[in-house]
């Protein structure tokens, strides 16, 4: 029994029900399979023993398809949590692509999370930038997918290449720390930076996430750039060229989310902002600033995917998503406009909430490692995102302004998802 769960990863739950939600035709039956899928998956993650599963030989090879540690364990809780609120908050989405393409898209991202060697990790990489693309195409932007598309296998391009270089060295395809001093490892490193949103590629975020459909931005949100900050702390930890290229991003991200006018434009500015945070934390890369960037992390797509879903909310309750145009709805949508609050705060690293916890574990490993400079800029970035999550966001959208008439009423599945998520933020947030 043992060996049989060691060899089962996570992700195979959300990729059968990925494919079981293509032959199901929609109704009761797909949408209870599609809820089932994320919560077998959460069990899994659970039930399969720490360590690494028997080699699988292939083409001379000897892959691992399936490694667990508490690192997996911790990815593997959040994105099964995301993938399920995400498809409780899509229930009434009628769209049984943008279904299929979310629960691939998470299942590659838990197989990501338990991938015992570099091969496996590389076909799993594949297979998100494919569900993700699918997600945005779903919503019906052919445009922005095409170019989300084209960046993906860009990075792709270059993560292979460096898996073709390393695999000659002493390790193979080990899942192992690197080193970037040598043409592998730095290939390996621009790979996943493209997939990280670092700079000079950042706009891919901005461009394709508020694109997608009202639901699948909630998925877009949540996965890709987290996977890759994964990657980083287990083959790149403690490289010291992360800590400017996160700092670029954590500012670059707030000046343009202190002057974007559309909230998911706003949303997604902010990821590449807080993946910033994470960066920086993997290139200090002491035990302590590890840990926080895995916790920033987790708790980031947790709050991310809640700002996403009140902005989703107010799309598709008002058709509009503009700060301009918006105003006065936290009458007429108290739940929606709670969900941003906590969301918002949890961003902006108020007490008591989830983004608390993990800033002030980085801001501590940064003072810890004497980093005065990342310390003050990174501060500095926290003040100005209280001023667009904390106050900018839940004052023109739900307080300035004339309220209007009427709103489209919004489904209990999607209120019930942003609750549970609300709640999560703040469980964390009071007892860390």
């Amino acid at each position: 029994m043992t060996d049989a769960l060691a060899a089962m990863s996570p992700a195979y739950p959300l990729i059968v029900g990925s494919l079981a939600v293509l032959l199901i035709r929609r109704g009761v039956v797909q949408d209870a399979l599609a809820l089932l899928a994320p919560l077998a998956a959460l069990a899994l993650v659970w039930l399969v023993p720490e360590g690494t599963s028997s080699p699988l030989q292939w083409l001379g090879l000897g892959l691992h398809p399936v490694a667990s540690d508490w690192l997996a364990r911790l990815f593997g809780i959040v994105v099964a949590l995301a993938a399920a609120a995400g498809v409780l908050f899509a229930l009434d989405r009628r769209s049984t692509m943008e279904r299929a393409s979310a629960l691939l898209y998470a299942g590659a991202a838990m197989g990501v999370a338990f991938a015992g060697d570099l091969a496996t990790l590389f076909v799993y990489w594949e297979l998100m930038a494919i569900g993700s693309t699918l997600v945005v195409l779903a919503g019906g932007a052919s445009r922005a997918a095409l170019r989300y598309a084209l960046m993906h296998v860009f990075g792709g391009i270059l993560f292979f290449a460096g898996l073709g270089v390393v695999a000659a060295e002493p390790g193979g395809l080990a899942l192992r720390v690197f080193q970037a001093d040598s043409p592998g490892s730095w290939l390996l490193l621009a790979g996943i930076l493209v997939n990280a949103g670092a700079p000079p590629v950042s706009t891919w975020v901005a461009d394709a996430y508020p694109r997608a459909s009202w639901s699948g931005a909630v998925f877009l949100s949540a996965f890709t750039t987290k996977a890759a900050v994964y990657v980083l702390i287990r083959l790149l930890p403690g490289e010291t060229v992360l800590v400017p290229i996160g700092l670029f991003m954590a500012i670059y991200a707030l000046v343009y989310a202190l002057i974007e006018n559309d909230i998911r434009r706003i949303l997604s500015y902010s990821i590449v902002g807080q993946v910033g945070f994470m960066l920086v934390a993997v290139g200090i890369g002491s035990e302590l600033a590890l840990a926080a960037a895995a916790a920033h992390a987790f708790v980031h797509i947790l709050y991310k995917s809640l700002l996403m879903m009140a902005a989703g909310a107010i799309l598709r309750a008002t058709g509009e998503i503009r700060l301009s145009a918006l105003g006065g709805l936290a009458k007429l949508m108290p739940v929606t406009a709670a969900a941003m609050l906590v969301g918002g705060c949890s961003l902006a690293a108020v007490p008591f909430t989830a983004g608390f916890v993990s800033k002030s574990a980085i801001m501590a490993s940064l003072a810890d490692d004497h980093a005065a400079l990342a310390w003050f800029l990174l501060t500095a970035v926290s003040a100005g995102s209280f001023l667009y999550a904390g106050l900018r966001l839940p004052f023109f959208a739900l307080v300035n302004g004339k309220a209007p008439d009427t709103v489209a009423p919004l489904p209990v599945s999607m209120k019930l998802a942003m609750l549970v998520m609300a709640a999560f933020n703040l469980a964390i947030g009071f007892a860390p």
